[in-house]
Order: C-alpha cells, then structure tokens, then sequence
C-alpha cells in the first residue's frame, strides 16, 4: 500500500523504527527527543515527496542507503538521496507495469476504462508528478520520454514551430560534440532525438510554471473528455 499524502501515528511510529534501525546499523546514539524530531521530519517528507512508495521501498531504500553511503549521519540530505534513487526503482517498475498492462490491453481487447485507467497511472507518473515536482523547483528525471512527447503533442499540449525544433537539435548536437550526454542512473546515454524531446517537455513544463498551469486538472480533464467520446 502507498504512504500516502496523509500523516498518521501508525506512519510516524514506523518512520521512527526505521531512523532507530538505521542508527543502530551506523553504530551510532540519539537522545529520544532528537529520534521523535527527526521521525517526524521524515513522515514530513514522505508524505510531500514520496508518498507513492510502500513502507517497503522506505525500507529498502534506507537498507540499501547504510550500506553505500559514504556519509557516517543520518539527516534529512541524507535519506533524501536514498528515497530519490528508490523512488526512481519505483517509477520504472510502475511504468512497465503500465506499459505491459496496455500490451494486454491490445492482446485481450480490455474495455475503455481499462484502457484510460491505464494510460491516467502512465502520465501521473511521466507527466504530472514531475510537472509538479518542478513548479518547486526540485531537479527531475523524465522515464518515458518518447511516450509522454507523442501524447503531450497529440493532444496539443506541446507545439513545438519548426525554428524552435531546429533551434533545439542544434544544442543537442553540440552537446553531443562536447561529451555532455543526458545520463539516466549515471550509465544510459540518451539518443539525440529523445534528448531533443526530453528538452523541448522541459521547456513546456518552465512555460507552465510561469503561466502557472494545473497541468494535473488539464490532463484528466482531456482523458475524461476522451473517455466520454
């Protein structure tokens, strides 16, 4: 089951088990007090940032952090890092479950609310989490970058003029030239086309922030309108 974006006592007693764990697993001691602070700073987080991840992922995440960190505290920067790396495991395998699940659709001939259920989890995941993700100024990662260009410019969210596509190749090109690839988890490097969409989405997110769009509203009121037709 997700964390959720609600708190409970049930998440904040389980978030300080784990910063408990984590302390012991360091060798290290913290007054009670300081446990309580930081177990509600982490339930904090969970649930404004990573409240589609199960306690599970929380766990492994942190399980996975104390065994390949190079830092010897336990704080916020800290399991920030470690949740961010789970959080992106996460994504993936809800993005190919979806992606499966849409196969199936074809194969089985699921019915159309299969189908939009389907394509509503691929985009709040692809599109409109990390929209909002960056309207606060956090750093994201695109996942299904092809897939997000062709619906966003399908359905006339994304109008990329030809000059501007033009414009774009050419930085790709250069960026190319000079060794600077886009890198997903430090080791794939992208494609020049999908480098070319993945800016122009990122460019159409910054326009959004400034016009201060509800893309989450603007979205599902096109699948619903899609649905209805």
């Amino acid at each position: 089951m997700e964390i959720g974006k609600q708190p409970s006592n049930e998440l904040l007693n389980f978030c300080g088990q784990t910063i408990k764990r984590v302390l012991f697993e360091m060798s290290q001691n913290k007054p009670n007090e300081d446990i309580a602070i930081m177990a509600n700073i982490l339930m904090t987080d969970l649930n404004d940032k990573f409240h589609r991840l199960t306690q599970q992922d929380v766990t492994q995440a942190f399980h996975i952090g104390v065994r390949t960190t190079d830092q010897l505290a336990i704080n916020p920067r800290t399991w920030f890092n470690w949740l961010n790396v789970q959080k992106l495991k996460s994504n993936a395998t809800r993005i190919n479950s979806a992606q499966t699940e849409e196969k199936m659709r074809i194969e089985t001939k699921f019915s159309s609310v299969d189908k939009n259920k389907v394509l509503e989890e691929f985009l709040t995941l692809c599109v409109i989490e990390p929209y909002e993700e960056f309207c606060k100024g956090d750093d994201i990662v695109l996942q299904g970058v092809n897939q997000i260009y062709i619906w966003l410019e399908k359905n006339r969210f994304l109008l990329v003029p030809e000059d501007e596509k033009e414009k774009i190749w050419r930085e790709v090109q250069g960026m190319v030239k000079r060794g600077k690839m886009f890198v997903r988890n430090n080791a794939k490097k992208y494609h020049p086309v999908i480098m070319c969409r993945e800016i122009a989405i990122l460019n159409l997110f910054e326009q959004m922030r400034i016009d201060k769009t509800d893309l989450r509203t603007e979205i599902l009121n096109t699948l619903e309108n899609e649905s209805s037709n």
